[in-house]
Formats: C-alpha cells, structure tokens, sequence
C-alpha cells in the first residue's frame, strides 16, 4: 500500500459524488455516536484519577440497622473523624460537612456550597492553591477558600484574593483561590471553610460533632502505607459498638437487632466510589453511575461503529461487483494479487478517514446537547489522547472494512467476467452480508424495544399518583438560622398574600428524598419499631389536601402548634408496631423514647399512602407529628401558581435581602426522583434512531444489490407469465425472512433487559408486549420504505433491456 492507492482512490471518491456522500455520510454518523458515547465511558472510568494515592483514599459508608433500613450512606456520625484520628493506621482524615449558605457582594447574592473540611483536606486530595494559603484559612474561623469559578461569579474576575463576602450579615475574608474541582471528581464545592468557620453555627457544630447516631457529613480517611482497610474497618466498628448510642438502646430495640449491629462500618474506596451500588440514589450521596448502563453503552457504542462499517462494506462490495469488469482487465495485463487487495485497502481506509473527520466535526458540534444529556460536564472530551485514540480507530475500521471487498475483487475470473458470465460474489459472501443485516435488525429493534419499555416507566412513575394533590402547591426552602419564630413569622406573611389558600410547615418536601429522624416506639401491647418521623405544623393535612384512611388527621381547629400529645401514623406503622388492622391503632397510646426522654403520645389516625419516596423503593412507614421546627413551607395556591411565585419571591427578597431562598413546585420533586430514567431513556432514544438510520441505509443497500442479482431471473418469470404478486414475493420474501429472524433474536433479549429494568421499581407501569410489538412494526416500517423504490423497479423492469444488458 502507497500513496499512489489513495490517490486512486480519491479520484474514484470524486467521481461519484453520490456515492462518496452516502458512504462518508453513513460513517461519519456512526463515528460519532461512537466517539460521544466512549468518551462518556471513559469519562466515566476517570473519576477521582487527580487524587495523589487515591487507592489508600477511603470514605467511610455507614448503615443504620436500628432503622430498619438496609441503604449503605455515604454520611457518618462526625465522631467517627475523631476515632480515625486517633488510629495508628491512619496518615490523614477529613471530614467534609457542606453548608448551604448565601454569599453577598455588593448588591449581588448568590447560593454557594460551602464545605467545612479539616487542615488536611487540601494534601489529601491533591488540591493545588492558586493564591494564598489554604492551611490559614482552615485555622481562621472568619475566612474562606474559593474556588475560581465561585470568585468570577461573586467579583467577575478571579484574582480576589483578600476581598471579603458577607455570609448571614458576617464578613469572611477571602484567604486563598483554588482551581475548580475536575468535573469527574465525586468531591464538590464551591468554597472552603476550617471546621471552626464562624459559617457553622457553634451549637450545631458541637452537636453534630458529638452525636453517634446524627449524619450530616462524610469522613475520608488516607491509610498509611502497607495498612489493611479491613483493620481499620474493624477498629472504627469497635468505636461505634462501644458509643454512647448503643448504650441508650432499650431491650426491646436490641431484640429487633436479632444479633446485627446497630450501626454497620464499611469502607470504600475513592477509586470505587462512583460505581458503589452501596451508595447510589441514596440521600447525601454523591454523582454515581451505573456499571451495567455505562458498560452497556460502550457495547452500544461498539456495536454502532460496527453497524455503520457493515453498511460500507455491504455498499463498497456492490461497488466491487460493478468494477468487476475493471479488476478483470487488470488481472489480465499482470495485476498482481497483493496489489489489487491493497487498493481497495487503501480506499477504504481513505474513506474511513474522512469519515472520521467529519464524525469528529458532528461531535463536537453535538457535545453541548450530549452534556446536558448524560448530566455531565465533558468539555475535556476533544483532548488529545481522545483525539489519537478516535485516529486509530478510523485506521483500523478502514483496514478491517476493506478486507471483504478486497477478497472478494480477488475472486473475479477474469475468462467468465469479460465474457459477460461473471459473478463476483460467492454465495458464502452473500450469505455473510445477510447475517450482517440480520444484526442490524436485531441491533434497531432491541434497542428501539427497550427505549419504549423505559421511556413509558419513566412517565408512569413521574405521574403516578403520590397520594396528595401536588398540583397547585410550592415548596418555599427558608435558610436554617430562620428555624423556629422567624420561620412561623415569613409563615404567617405568606399566608395573607393572595391567591393564597394555605401555608403549612415540613420538615422537607413531601417528595424530597431525606435521611430523616428515625425514633423508636413502644405500644403498651409491647409493639415496638424504629420509625421515620415527620415534624410537621398543626394544618399539615389541611394545606396537602388529604383525608384520614382511618380515625382522623391534624385539624388546626382541634390541635396547635404546640401540640405534643398526639400523633398520626400511617397504616405501614400500624403494622410494624403490631396491629394486624391499621384501624385497631387509632386511640392507642404510643411512647417514643429519644435520648432516654420518654415522650407518649395517642394515635388520632391513620394517613392515607403517601408517596414519600420514589417508585425505586418499598414504601417505608412514617410517624406525623406537630413540631413546627423546620424551615420549609408548603403554601397551597390558586391555579396561577405563576404569578404566585412570583409574588413570593419579591416579599422573600424584600424580608430576606442577603439569603437567595429556593422556590419550587411541589410536582418538580416528583419528576426529579426519575430525572436519571428519562436520561437514559433519551440516550437509549439517539442510539436507536442511529440504529435505525443505519439499519434503513443497510437494508437500502442490500435491496439495490439483491434487485441487481436477480434481474435476470426477474425477467424470465416474467416471461414466462409471473404475476405483479410473484414478483413481490420473490423481491420482498428476502427481507421478510431477514427481518423475522432478526425479531426473533432481538425481542427475547429486549424482554430479558426490560424484565431487569423494572424489577427495580415497586410500582411498574401496565406495559405488557407493547415495546416489543411496536418496535417490530416500526422496523418492518423501515424495512417497507427503504426497499419500497427498489421493489416497484422491480416490477417496471424491461426484459428486453435486462437481457440486452
């Protein structure tokens, strides 16, 4: 092979343009749904890749079986960071507790994550100051760290070092810059602040530095070298079992136990943590991903790039029957074998080259719309290792795509073609091609199959009904230092707006996915069980728009605000406390015991199922009770909420003019628990319709040769008397059998991976065979528009012409 071979093979690329587009066209498309979706992989795979010895990198993951929750959290109990600091077997640990806090410059205030970390944070995980000194501002309560991006919102410009913010009305100077976190990092935050930072309210620092069974925060560990994390996870274990939680257990919780622990230790790996099945979707957690759906979409990837190669191939092998007379001459005058296979080598590898540009070109012009797809920042993707890796891989499609062409220029004979009898594919090359385009049908309709099946539970599950009228209400998230009478004051204001029907108080959106207060109680039957409690105002029920399943509900005219005596249960903690019918609960008396405080309190009623959680998970049993403590309003509007909204925003600005306060819709925390389904279901959606567009173009290509193939039999039956039906039959019966046998490999298969899929929900939608059904309709669709111009040639072709020919 020379550059003579490209050449050529250039001037026949430019002699038929026509078919030079199609080719690169249907290459340049699969080149860059390939390259989008490898790099996603392999972005995928580098997460934590900037932290120094990140395999002695370790977060300890906690989970609370005094719950009876099994969910692994990537949160612990703070006392936790003492213990590891204290071990032999540790060089380093930090905690990481973020701080949603308001940064205010000028006239200008924005929400920023700030994080408390320990002095050691910044060597642990490789974090590079840019100006300053990171380690003064971890001793200086008053002073913090932002990152680049953070101090060109709040200033416009990064070099800001020694400027001041105003947190909550208190200036922090600015005491070091630092680089932006990588996007692949599962570290996030926007600024940094020592654990003594004047940000972190004293009384809720020393509280949560000491409680054993409260999270708020993550704990990292660095092991010395030659240390085994099992050790240390023994040790941490020990602590826990000794700490003063376990002591307050009573008898009846330690018998729920049956011999587990209380709180169970596990450490995980920096290098690990993206992929943990421990942790994913679990409150507190950081960015995951999944390492079937990740490694399935390389394979897609893979299978993408190999769908569009065999359409060139099946095209460039009719193109070689065409030239068959070609070759033939050039055997004739001394052509040799080696050099006849190296052109059409060359021109393929030619052909894919250019492919490959142009499949780098669409990529990039697509990356912006693929990032938002996939959630991710991949502004880094073009680098050069990328870009090499992406070379090589057109070198390599073109060297492998022009193998069969090229064997099967080598089978031309040259006495049979020049005297008009040649045929240059065997029928061992025919029959290859065709199991190539079963694969594209099978490839097009499973994955058209399985995209249905996850798009219909997506919107199932986002419009199920969660027990509670979503529609017309907002959820208003007040800044923590407004708990307890500010709070109950912005609450009373908001409630003589109008359009206003009604202002509740939660401890969060009812949707909202938390951790919560988990507390135990006791019948005086002897029931007893840890249950999720839910601190909530008098007119709870009342502003959500419920009604009792049994006894009644909170009724702001019966009960205020500082009710204590009673609760409302729902019928899964009926259960779980021992009554075999939720309705024998109502008027029993139940007593909570938090940190050896007894608190009694009588049932009233028994809420109705209300979706507290995604369709991910089994309905979990939850205790109301009135404690208006928290920061969150749920205000019941009209049917403008816009103008509402609105309205709300302006008094908050007004009240609160150094806070940014979020407002959003109460259906908004429905749809986010499915956020990730619809994701994949739309990236599944472009592969499939890249699936199919490569599918249609191959069954284009294999109808125009097999019409070719059998004009001549075409003509003689027709000669003989052969009917327009006949003749359909003939032509159509190919690709019928193709497209059957391709649904017979793909539809159990997309059934198996559909199956899977929706073992993960609780509640499934009614979808039955219809995926199935309707991605075997939409291919034999294709099937009939891509071939339906080469069939009706068929039935207009001229015997004399064809015979002539």
């Amino acid at each position: 092979m020379n550059l003579r071979d490209f050449r050529v093979g250039w001037r026949l690329l430019v002699q038929e343009p026509l078919y030079s587009a199609v080719v690169v066209l249907g290459l340049s498309i699969g080149f860059a749904a390939c390259f989008l979706l490898l790099g996603f992989v392999r972005y995928s795979f580098s997460y934590d890749a900037q932290v120094p010895d990140a395999q002695q990198v370790y977060l300890v993951k906690t989970r609370f079986n005094i719950t009876g929750d099994t969910k692994w959290f990537e949160l612990a109990p703070l006392p936790y960071l003492k213990e590891a600091q204290r071990s032999p077997m540790v060089a380093d640990a930090t905690m990481l507790f973020p701080l949603s806090v308001a940064m205010k410059v000028g006239a200008q205030v924005l929400p920023i994550r700030l994080v408390a970390v320990n002095e050691g944070f910044g060597a642990m995980f490789g974090v590079h100051v840019l100006e300053g000194d990171l380690s003064a501002v971890m001793k200086e309560p008053g002073s913090v760290a932002l990152i680049s991006s953070t101090a060109k919102r709040l200033f416009g410009r990064a070099n800001v070092l020694g400027q001041t913010v105003a947190i909550d009305g208190a200036a922090f100077r600015i005491g070091a810059i630092l680089p932006d976190p990588p996007p692949s990092s599962t570290i996030f935050y926007e600024a940094l602040a020592g654990q003594g930072t004047m940000a972190w309210p004293d009384g809720y620092r020393k509280s949560m530095m000491g409680a054993w069974g409260g999270v708020g925060g993550k704990v990292y560990v660095k092991l010395k070298p030659g240390t085994s994390a099992a050790a240390l996870e023994q040790a941490l274990q020990a602590a826990g079992d000794r700490s003063p939680l376990i002591k307050e257990l009573g008898p009846e919780a330690e018998a729920k136990l049956a011999g587990r622990k209380a709180v169970d230790i596990r450490l995980g790996s920096l290098p690990s943590m993206y992929f943990d099945d421990d942790t994913a979707n679990v409150p507190g957690s950081s960015e995951h991903g999944e390492l079937r759906v990740i490694g399935g979409l390389g394979a897609v990837a893979l299978v993408i790039l190999l769908l569009a190669a065999t359409n060139y191939v099946n095209l460039a092998t009719v193109r070689t029957v065409r030239r068959q007379r070609e070759i033939a001459v050039r055997k004739v005058l001394g052509a040799p074998a080696g050099r006849l296979a190296a052109q059409f080598v060359a021109e393929s590898m030619l052909v894919a080259l250019i492919a490959t540009a142009f499949g780098l070109l669409l990529a990039w012009l697509l990356l912006p719309v693929f990032s938002d797809l996939v959630d991710r920042q991949l502004k880094d993707m073009f680098g050069a290792v990328n870009l090499l890796a992406a070379l090589g891989m057109g070198v390599v499609t073109g060297m492998l795509a022009g193998i069969y062409p090229a064997w099967v220029a080598l089978g031309v004979r040259p006495q049979r073609t020049l005297a008009g009898r040649g045929s240059a594919e065997t029928s061992g090359g025919l029959w290859l091609r065709r199991t190539l385009t079963v694969a594209q049908f099978s490839t097009a309709i499973c994955l058209t199959a399985v995209t249905l099946a996850i798009a219909w539970q997506a919107r199932y599950a986002s419009n199920a009904n969660p027990g509670f009228d979503a529609s017309g209400m907002l959820v208003v998230e007040l800044p923590q230092s407004m708990r307890g009478e500010p709070a109950q004051a912005m609450r009373a204001q908001l409630a003589h707006l109008q359009g206003v029907k009604g202002v509740a108080i939660a401890q969060n959106a009812i949707s909202d996915p938390i951790i919560g207060n988990h507390i135990p109680y006791t019948t005086q039957s002897g029931g007893n069980a840890n249950l999720l409690t839910r601190d909530i105002s008098a007119n709870f029920f009342e502003v959500v728009g419920v009604k009792a399943a049994a006894g009644r509900l909170f009724d702001s005219t019966r009960e205020t605000d500082t009710t204590v005596d009673k609760v409302v249960i729902d019928a899964t903690a009926a259960r779980a406390l021992g009554f075999s019918d939720p309705a024998m609960a109502v008027g029993q008396v139940v007593t909570a015991n938090v940190a050896n405080n007894v608190q009694p309190a009588q049932v009233i009623g028994i809420s109705p199922p209300m979706r507290i959680q995604s369709l991910h998970e089994a309905v979990r049993p939850v205790v109301w009770r009135i404690r208006p403590r928290a920061v969150v309003l749920l205000v019941r509007g009209d049917a403008d909420l816009s103008a509402l909204q609105g309205t709300i925003e302006t008094v908050l600005h007004r009240q609160l003019p150094d806070q940014v306060v979020a407002i959003e819709r109460a259906q908004a925390y429905l749809s986010a628990n499915y956020a990730d389904d619809l994701r994949l279901a739309k990236l599944l959606g472009l592969a499939s319709l890249v699936a199919i567009a490569i599918a249609s173009f191959g069954i284009y290509v294999l109808a125009t040769y097999s019409v070719q193939r059998l004009a001549r039999q075409i003509v003689l039956r027709k000669l003989y008397g052969a009917s327009q039906r006949a003749i359909l039959t003939l032509v159509g019966g190919e690709f019928a059998s193709l497209l059957g046998l391709g649904a017979a490999i793909a539809l159990p298969i997309a059934a198996l991976v559909n199956a899977r899929y929706l073992a993960g929900f609780v509640e499934r939608a009614p979808i039955g065979a219809w995926p199935l059904l309707a991605a075997l309709l939409l291919a034999a669709l294709v099937t009939m528009l891509s071939t339906l111009r080469h069939t009706l040639g068929a039935l207009r072709m001229a015997p004399a012409q064809v015979l002539r020919d």
